[in-house]
């Protein structure tokens, strides 16, 4: 099967990488078996719902996602002779596995850029002034646009300011929010409440897919730019800011649709998984993609940003096509979906 930059129709995602030029990054889902082929440098990767003939020679990275049957050491052998990075992650596992080659001098040290980006004060406050920007306009789905406060987020100069403009936005669109699913006087931190548990395990949902991405793109999950450290992977939820709204359409459909207070956490998750199955637009790369693929594209455009390959945070998030000069940006999100 040839590798390329499009979903496949089983559902393995392979896309280009600038990490290395011509070769391209691949995600095994639910894999079973690997074996070594007759060509030099390939193994047949057989998963759930189909198989994929790997050139090692053309691959940047592997991540094994979901149940694994068993890996042979020569195809370990192999990878760490190609400096190959091998990635298991499961949705629920807050450690995941990581095989790293020995670092070399020459290499993008993608962990440093970040630290370094993150103690820079002006730099830090620019990518949190960009997530919570998107984050608040995404309330817009159930309240007014917050014209007011978008105007001075871009006067904020720290990220307390920053925050304390966010939380100011949060306390009207909660309410709003609570009062949409016909409830009053519910606090967001109240986890009992049916409808927090609904909110609560969708976002567990939407973390472990982000995680996925950062640590197939060598970015350290535990170093955030706008939550404050406190043991826990602040760069997801960072990158979370802009597609809450997700879970919270999800949640607002069950809490409206299912006959049960009980049923409204797993009618909410498939309901989030429908509404990430979407084809949906992204202006900033001018691409009709699934839902989901705006996850990744968070990743994708911070590890840009950080890289330099763009002199500003470009979010990819979705939007309708309009007239005018498009926006510059050095990536391309996978699973393009072609149109008509």
């Amino acid at each position: 099967m040839k590798i390329d930059e499009l979903s496949h129709p089983d559902s393995v995602w392979t896309y280009k990488s600038s990490a290395r030029a011509g070769k391209v990054s691949v995600w095994l889902p639910y894999l079973q078996e690997i074996k070594k082929e007759k060509a030099k440098n390939t193994y047949l990767a057989v998963y759930r719902g189909g198989m994929l003939s790997l050139n090692l020679a053309k691959i940047d990275c592997v991540m094994i996602y979901g149940a694994v049957g068993s890996l042979p050491v020569d195809f370990l052998d192999a990878l760490g002779q190609h400096r190959i990075p091998l990635i298991i992650h499961r949705r629920n596992l807050s450690n995941p596995y990581c095989f790293l080659p020995a670092r070399r001098a020459d290499e993008k040290d993608m962990l440093t850029r970040q630290v370094l980006c993150r103690e820079n004060q002006i730099r830090r406050v620019y990518i949190a002034r960009t997530l919570i920007r998107e984050r608040v306009k995404s309330f817009a789905h159930i309240m007014p646009p917050q014209i007011a406060m978008l105007s001075a987020l871009k006067r904020a100069r720290s990220i307390a300011e920053a925050r304390n403009i966010e939380a100011q936005c949060s306390r009207r669109y909660w309410t709003r929010y609570y009062a949409e699913c016909g409830v009053e006087g519910v606090s967001r931190r109240d986890k009992k409440h049916p409808i927090n548990q609904a909110l609560n395990a969708c976002s567990v949902f939407l973390s472990g897919v982000i995680l996925r991405w950062l640590l197939l793109h060598r970015l350290a999950p535990t170093h955030g730019f706008l939550h404050e450290p406190s043991g826990y992977p602040a760069l997801v939820y960072d990158l979370m800011e802009p597609a809450r709204y997700w879970l919270e359409r999800a949640t607002l459909q069950a809490v409206r649709e299912a006959d049960d207070e009980e049923k409204y956490t797993g009618y909410a998750l498939q309901t989030l998984k429908d509404l990430m199955d979407d084809v949906i637009y992204i202006p900033a790369t001018r691409q009709h993609v699934r839902r989901k693929s705006m996850a990744h594209g968070m990743v994708l455009a911070l590890r840009a940003y950080l890289a330099g390959d763009m002199r500003r945070l470009v979010l990819p998030v979705e939007g309708e096509k309009a007239a005018g000069r498009p926006l510059k940006v050095s990536y391309r999100l996978p699973g393009g979906v072609p149109q008509a």
